[in-house]
């Protein structure tokens, strides 16, 4: 068979020319077919032979593709996606691993991630009652800043401290009457009416107090208090808040040290609350604060209680309607003097951890959740020597989007931050104020609008509220 030798021309010719260039330096056996338009087609013969492409001749990004910095990957030469590095600073939380990677020029050793160094204002000082002993914050008045109410416990009264929007504050000149000894408190809308109510624990009343938040701006107070018995000589020490039957309602639930019990309170139309279930936690056990969390996902609010006696954590599993069932006994809390225990995420998994501050052993522990209501081996971190750390609260202190934990110091009068290296472990604490000796409560917020979280003490030596600003180094 042969072969014509006519020459292509046109659109022919310059398509040969194209695939003699492309085929250079290969040898195959083969024939190239080329399409000759009005003129036919002529086989033309070529010998190459396929061999791997050059690194040079690996296809080029197509024109749209996203250049870096902007493709949403993290490149070789960028700390985090799209930001560091040859490309522009990251924002706090981001990976990072020079300052130069970092808006605001401050790369967090412990995280690896963007935040700032944690500095404080000198403490500014309030009259409080008489013992004050616990703390909360919320905007109570609705006019979009934090404000704060303290429970003086041997006075059985709260106060309100309504806040300017700077920071600073203005104690109502009339305190509200709670129930016998407050000890704890929280703040929730009990009647949906968009005004946040207080309710207490009352360790000598052996009850709770629920206090109903009315008016707005200058004009909230707190109503008359309407009280709940828990169980005799209780010695009912703490109260949490949340949603335990799913009604959309807030509940309440309250420890009972004396009585080795949890107090159930279920929300009714019109503010009020159910009388109380007690739920056992064993006849040795002394429950000294509890919190809420759904600690096995299975969207159903469940309850976990530090127990001062067998340092251990108790753990009810919910049902969804407001009844519980005990689980198996937890790990230790390998510390003593476990007063305040909180759950909240420490190792960013999406599953709840608790926290727990340990006066008597001078430490905090960190339980970290499995997410089947059961936790790992407690992670104990030191508060300092000799500190005595009563009660905690837990913000992002340094702003690298890792969680940390304050605590303040009954016996050592410091407040000291313990910064989160993001796994639930914390690292040494740092001073964040001496506010004054018998600290109890403690509460972290932005309490002057700068993004940057702030301190509220309640001391009890002195018979004052501390603010204690948090400020940029």
């Amino acid at each position: 068979m042969g072969f014509s030798r006519a020459r292509a021309r046109g659109p022919a010719r310059s398509l040969a020319r194209e695939a003699r260039t492309l085929l250079r330096g290969r040898r195959v056996r083969a024939f190239l077919i080329l399409c000759c338009g009005v003129v036919g087609c002529d086989a033309v013969p070529a010998e190459v032979v396929p061999t791997p492409l050059d690194a040079a001749e690996v296809p080029l990004p197509t024109p749209d593709a996203a250049p870096p910095c902007a493709n949403g990957v993290a490149d070789v030469g960028e700390s985090d996606v799209d930001c560091g590095g040859v490309c522009g600073a990251c924002a706090n939380g981001r990976r990072c691993t020079a300052a130069a990677d970092c808006l605001g020029g401050y790369c967090v050793a412990l995280t690896g991630r963007c935040g700032r160094a944690v500095a404080f204002a000198a403490p500014v000082l309030y009259a409080a009652g008489f013992k004050p002993y616990a703390i909360a914050a919320g905007d109570l008045d609705g006019d979009g800043d934090v404000d704060l109410v303290v429970a003086n416990e041997l006075e059985s009264t709260v106060a309100i401290y309504r806040n300017n929007g700077a920071g600073a504050f203005t104690r109502l000149p009339a305190a509200a009457a709670t129930g016998e000894y407050p000890t704890g408190m929280a703040i929730a809308d009990f009647d949906h009416d968009g005004i946040p109510d207080v309710i207490t624990a009352d360790y000598h009343g052996n009850s709770v107090s629920l206090l109903r938040g009315t008016g707005v701006g200058a004009s909230y107070r707190l109503a008359a208090r309407a009280s709940y018995l828990t169980a005799a000589g209780a010695e009912t020490s703490n109260v949490a808040v949340g949603d335990l039957d799913g009604d959309g309602l807030p509940d309440a639930v309250a420890s009972n040290p004396q009585a080795h019990s949890i107090s159930v309170f279920l929300a009714r139309p019109g503010a009020t609350l159910s009388p109380a279930t007690n739920l056992p936690c064993g006849p040795q056990s002394e429950p000294y604060s509890v919190a809420i969390g759904d600690f096995d996902g299975d969207g159903a609010a469940d309850l976990a209680a530090a127990d001062d006696r067998s340092r251990t954590v108790v753990v009810m599993r919910g049902r969804g309607d407001g009844r519980f069932d005990a689980l198996p006994a937890q790990p230790a809390i390998e510390g003593t003097g476990s007063f305040i225990l909180l759950a909240r995420d420490m190792n960013r998994d999406g599953v709840l951890d608790l926290v727990v501050s340990n006066r008597s052993s001078h430490d905090v522990s960190v339980l970290l959740g499995r997410g089947d209501g059961t936790f790992h081996a407690a992670l104990v971190a030191t508060a300092g020597p000799l500190s005595g750390p009563y009660a905690l609260a837990v913000a992002d202190f340094n702003l690298d989007g890792v969680p940390d934990v304050v605590v303040s110091s009954f016996l050592s009068g410091a407040t000291s931050v313990l910064l989160g290296r993001g796994d639930g472990r914390l690292a040494a604490p740092l001073l964040g104020a001496t506010t004054g000796a018998y600290s109890y409560g403690v509460a972290a917020a932005d309490l002057d609008g700068d993004g940057i979280p702030d301190l509220a003490v309640v001391n009890a030596v002195n018979n004052t509220l501390a603010v204690v600003l948090g400020t940029a180094p």
